[in-house]
């Protein structure tokens, strides 16, 4: 996968590279605003490997196109972006420093571009929203899936760093089963 966070965006459209979306890239119109999509993405990518979301790109048809967002846009994109990240209503954790976030102009259109991290076993789940059962997401190819009641309860238990695994009880295990 190309490094679009650090070669930055313009070397991809000043080139014949061809776009797509995978398990780390994901492109996200916000020409009518901050995109409310946002935030499964965010999980998801903090939630799996961590990725790039370039916010400012639209997919149509199958191809991919600028928005031709101003600087004032990408301004009103970034204030949202760091509001949210406060907002425990909006996402539980906040992965972020300012090194993570980037605007960069290319062809006379501005984009920003959002490093997530992978969050650590301890910092895991991260959700959006208050229900974590409801509003944990992981990254599977190009696309943000709800995680199951179990995937999140093994989150759960992955985080507990109090019990690691060859601590635990295991239930309906017996001393002949060694």
């Amino acid at each position: 996968m190309m490094d679009v966070y650090n070669e930055g965006i313009s070397y991809i459209f000043d080139t014949v590279y061809d776009l797509v979306e995978d398990e780390e890239l994901e492109f996200k119109g916000a020409k009518g605003g901050f995109p409310g999509s946002f935030w499964e993405t965010y999980s998801a990518f903090a939630n799996t490997n961590g990725g790039v979301i370039v916010l400012g790109v639209r997919e149509k048809h199958g191809s991919f196109k600028a928005d031709n967002l101003s600087a004032s846009d990408v301004d009103k994109l970034r204030k949202n972006l760091w509001s949210g990240l406060a907002n425990r209503n909006t996402v539980s954790l906040n992965l972020l420093n300012n090194a993570d976030v980037r605007s960069v102009k290319a062809n006379e259109s501005y984009y920003l571009i959002i490093r997530v991290p992978r969050a650590s076993r301890d910092q895991r789940p991260v959700h959006v929203g208050l229900d974590p059962y409801s509003g944990t997401y992981r990254r599977g190819y190009e696309g943000d899936f709800k995680c199951t009641r179990g995937e999140v309860q093994r989150m759960f238990a992955d985080a507990d760093i109090t019990r690691t695994a060859d601590k635990r009880i295991l239930k309906g295990y017996t001393a002949e089963d060694i």
